[in-house]
């Protein structure tokens, strides 16, 4: 195996250290090029982004309605 060449399982772990800024160069050097070719990590990264981005700025809490909390009290219920 190619000593660039990272697994997917690498790719998201360095995509979840990447969202608190401790990547070093050869890490993220290593991450750009198997997002280059990996689809699913990309989409990985736009939803760790996401997430962050919405964890960092406070954003106010999604209001469920109450057909909403029924449907998933029935599923953790089952």
């Amino acid at each position: 195996m190619n000593l660039l060449n990272i697994s997917c399982k690498k790719a998201t772990y360095l995509l979840s250290k990447k969202e608190e800024n401790k990547l070093s160069w050869l890490e993220g050097f290593k991450l750009r090029g198997h997002l280059t070719i990996c689809s699913l990590c990309r989409k990985f990264e736009q939803q760790t982004s996401f997430i962050g981005f919405t964890a960092k700025h406070g954003q106010e809490q999604a209001v469920l309605s109450v057909e909403a909390k029924e449907k998933m009290k029935t599923v953790l219920k089952d």
